[in-house]
């Protein structure tokens, strides 16, 4: 599998034929290789030859033997032609056995053994397999090592394109080391394949391996590669040219399937090292796409991290700004998903690094470098540049020649703001190094197809319309859609136009499309203004006419305009092709990818969560908001001194637990948090299916129970804190103190309060238990369960209900009733009901000032988000020469 690399390359179209391997991707020694072929053609060829030179053509009989016969006497020319008989037999038998050692070694297998053939075959097996790798035999050897540029569909379709104006550089090949030897521990968090016993007379092969669990036999090579010099348990090593043995392990490459994960040896006794539990970067959810059990189960958003990250970054700032009506239970299931999958760390790094890029370049007064690409993990982001710039910007590095140039994240990013320099960048999807492979459509200068599965096609280019519309940094960029339903309009912040026929529109497009072109980077950066983007995204290949008028529109060289096509297209610039499992390949980049894609199903149920915070469930008029009794009777003394304490009305966190390494402290954390939340108990089972939705084994499950319970400690009698009943299930105990049943309790014991007095000093008490917005700082790849329990949702509702009621009361003192909005909008800034009572609270105690500046943060706070009636009425009537006041400049 290649990866971005250093090493220049020819850029004619024709190299994207070339293979995963070089041509001999296995290395025999010359003379060995020759000398297998020269004693196979001298067994199958000289015999023969020199037999029919001394003896003529083979005794063939003319009839059947009589009795007479068999009673004769053998003269010395019948036993010559007995012995000449019997050699060319044992010739024939030998040629059977090398055709069929030949035929398995095409489908890379073992053949079955054939009566009497002992050693004939064996020599027979190892002769074909030496001159199976010298090319000789079209096995899958040959197969692996690259297609010839006249056969190859890639080839054959590269040479259709019109050279682009950005040629992408190429990859190197990913290094393998090629250590002797490895300990065992090395092995942990690869995928490992055992190989299982012979049985009927089939044996476990290479290429039958790759077929099965990689979907194509022909990568059987690639399972070489990394096993080589790998020796095994018996002292071996693996040898194309013979059996692999039952019980060797092999290493298989990451996109593996239906292989399990190697797990850690527990070493300690109470606390037992199993492996980390949590997917720290993208690669860990695609291997974790896979259950430990050996059961495919790759889920639609394997290669979705930043698609995800973005739906759930502009689904949370909708709601910031208004709350909206309950969504459906699958939407709420989909963003469960979308939670566990967001990369959220990598794409706000992404949105930083590109801003600050373009502040750098325009300090420097140089031109942003022309990025065709760019690969981002959790550690660095490299741009991907054709032509090559050796000299880098400011906190960049150029490296191969300028090819690439390289940031290294750092602990502290700045906040950048303004343009940036490519809003057309967007993430194919995730590669087997668990990076994210991005594309800038713009250097396309036109077509961009997306062939192979039709169903998977369309969804790939959906994710690409999804990601332009949710994504921080494309926030300039405007796409319009066709093909792809309806419901993708309602996402986002209305970057999408939703187009039924694209014809009545192509004509005011091909008008605009002249001006896009013009300095694309250089106007982003320069003071004349900015040169907006646009990105037409098809859902479906175009009719003919059609995909003329869209091939037209190509540019010479990088343009504002871009246009991806789930289809053929003639005119492509540059060509995807994924398959049925959602496995994108990219010839121009030679990757291959779990593609970021986004199907009918989820689409809708994405569309279904940003429709519903625009709308408004049915009041209940004069009715408080419900409050759950929790059924722990803490109150805010009982937080004050609890040695253990779990926080969710803000930053989550645990309080007063032990030190546990960050990738565990997260599992811990998640597995008490839940435990708060559903103190009647949790069976281990549930708990594991909560904490690792993609699946795991008892054993690592109880691992995690196991340092979750010593991180968590003991209280005053010696018992554990997180604890179990005589049926097993998992509970915390009753010194371990959570922060919303404090405020629960302490906010209904304020509805039965005998005075207006005693009723607010509890509700301030309540409300003094908000620190932010509940279930703030999750980490990432964890906790998607709290969307389907609805717990933000009821968190905002009661806060926001406690904190109006408290408003009420403390009408007449505006200091009590500003604190108290502000304790409500912390948890809800877009309850517009808390805002009124700010701005009045604020202008009885400031006057104008205080409006001003209540307005400039609701400004911000509902940014984009139509005031009330009242709100406009309220603002009206204290500053009445201000006009409305505009959220959604």
């Amino acid at each position: 599998m290649n990866d971005i690399g250093t090493e220049p390359r020819s850029t004619d179209p024709a190299r994207f034929a070339a293979g995963r391997f070089s041509e001999q991707s296995v290395q025999r020694s010359t003379g060995e290789t020759i000398g297998a072929a020269l004693a196979l053609m001298a067994l199958v060829i000289g015999i023969p030859a020199i037999l029919l030179v001394l003896s003529g053509p083979p005794p063939l009989p003319t009839g059947a033997p009589s009795m007479r016969d068999f009673a004769k006497e053998l003269s010395f020319d019948d036993l010559l032609a007995v012995l000449v008989g019997v050699v060319w037999l044992a010739w024939a038998y030998f040629v059977i056995c090398v055709v069929v050692e030949a035929a398995a070694a095409r489908r890379g297998g073992v053949a079955r053994s054939l009566p009497l053939a002992g050693p004939v075959q064996t020599a027979a097996r190892l002769l074909v397999g030496a001159v199976l790798l010298t090319g000789l035999i079209a096995g899958p050897a040959q197969a692996a090592s690259g297609p010839s540029t006249s056969s190859s569909p890639v080839a054959a379709a590269a040479t259709e394109v019109t050279p682009a104006p950005v040629t992408p550089d190429v990859s190197e090949p990913v290094a393998v080391s090629d250590s002797a030897t490895k300990a065992a521990d090395q092995m942990v968090g690869s995928k490992v394949y055992v190989v299982k016993a012979p049985k009927d007379g089939y044996h476990d092969n290479l290429w039958d391996i790759a077929e099965n669990h990689l979907g194509d036999g022909r990568r059987y090579t690639e399972i070489f590669e990394l096993n080589k010099d790998r020796i095994q348990h018996d002292g071996q090593t693996v040898d194309l040219a013979r059996l692999i043995q039952p019980g060797w392990e092999f290493v298989m490459p990451d996109d593996a399937t239906g292989v399990p994960v190697i797990q850690a040896t527990p070493v300690a006794p109470v606390t037992p090292a199993a492996p980390v539990d949590t997917p720290t970067s993208s690669a860990d959810a695609v291997d974790h796409a896979t259950d430990v059990a050996g059961v495919e189960s790759t889920p639609w958003w394997a290669g979705a991290g930043l698609l995800a990250a973005g739906i759930v970054g502009s689904l949370a700032l909708r709601r910031r700004r208004r709350l909206g009506r309950d969504p459906e239970d699958d939407a709420l299931d989909v963003e469960s998903d979308l939670r566990i999958a967001a990369t959220h760390a990598r794409s706000g790094w992404v949105d930083q690094v590109l801003r600050r890029l373009a502040r750098e370049c325009r300090e420097q007064g140089i031109e942003p470098p022309p990025a065709y690409g760019a690969t981002v993990d959790d550690d660095s982001i490299e741009l991907l540049l054709s032509p090559a710039v050796p000299q880098a910007a400011e906190g960049w590095t150029a490296i191969d020649g300028g090819r690439r140039w390289r940031c290294e994240r750092t602990d502290h990013e700045s906040v950048e703001h303004g343009t940036v320099p490519y809003p057309a960048l967007v993430s194919l999807g995730v590669d087997t190094e668990g990076r994210d492979v991005m594309l800038d459509l713009e250097a396309a200068g036109g077509v961009i197809s997306i062939s192979g599965d039709p169903a998977m096609a369309s969804q790939v280019a959906t994710s690409i319309a999804v990601q332009a519309a949710t994504s921080p940094w494309t926030d300039q960029l405007r796409v319009i859609s066709s093909g792809i339903p309806a419901s993708i309009g309602e996402i986002g912040d209305a970057r999408i136009t939703v187009v039924d026929d694209l014809n009545d529109d192509l004509d005011r497009i091909e008008e605009q499309i002249v001006g896009l072109r013009q300095d694309v980077l250089t106007g982003r950066m320069s003071r004349r203004g900015f040169v907006p983007s646009t990105v037409l995204v098809l859902g479906e290949s175009p009719e003919a006419e059609l995909a003329v008028r869209l091939g037209a529109l190509a540019g010479a060289a990088r343009q504002a305009f871009s246009i991806v096509v789930a289809g053929e297209h003639r005119a492509s610039r540059w060509r995807l092709t994924v398959d049925e499992h959602g496995i994108l390949s990219a010839p121009s980049l030679e990757l291959t990818l779990h593609a970021s894609r986004i199907g009918p199903a989820q689409l809708e149920a994405v569309a279904e969560l940003f429709t519903a915070t625009l709308e408004v469930g049915e009041p209940d008029t004069g009715q408080r908001v419900t409050i759950a009794a929790p059924q722990r009777t803490h109150d805010d003394a009982d937080w004050s001194t609890a040695p253990r304490r779990v926080g969710v009305l803000g930053p989550i966190g645990v309080d007063g637990a032990g030190d546990l390494t960050p990738d565990r402290t997260d599992v811990a954390t998640e597995m008490v948090v839940y435990l708060a939340m559903h103190p009647e108990g949790v069976h281990p089972n549930v708990l594991g299916g909560i904490v690792w939705p993609r699946g795991v084994t008892p054993d690592v499950r109880d691992a995690g129970i196991s340092r979750a319970r010593a991180w968590l400690g003991t209280d005053a009698e010696g018992n554990h804190n997180l604890r179990s009943d005589a049926d097993g299930r998992l509970s915390l105990a009753p010194s371990v103190v959570c922060d919303w049943d404090v405020a629960r309790n302490l906010l209904l014991e304020s509805r039965r309060a005998s005075s207006a007095g005693d009723e607010a000093d509890l509700l301030r008490r309540g409300l003094g238990m908000v620190r932010g917005e509940p279930f703030a700082k999750l980490p990432e790849g964890r906790f998607g369960w709290i969307v389907r329990d609805g717990l933000p949702r009821a968190m905002v509702n009661v806060i926001a209900d406690a904190a109006l009621r408290l408003c009420a009361l403390l009408g007449d003192d505006p200091g009590g009733v500003a604190s108290a909005a502000e304790a409500g909008l912390r948890i809800n800034p877009g309850n517009q009901e808390l805002w009124r009572e700010l701005i009045r609270a604020r202008s009885a105690s400031s006057g104008v000032a205080g409006v001003r500046l209540t307005l400039d943060e609701m400004g911000v706070a509902l940014y984009g988000i139509a005031l009330d009636a009242e709100t406009e009425a309220l603002v009206d009537e204290l500053m009445p020469d201000t006009g409305t006041l505009a959220t959604s400049g």
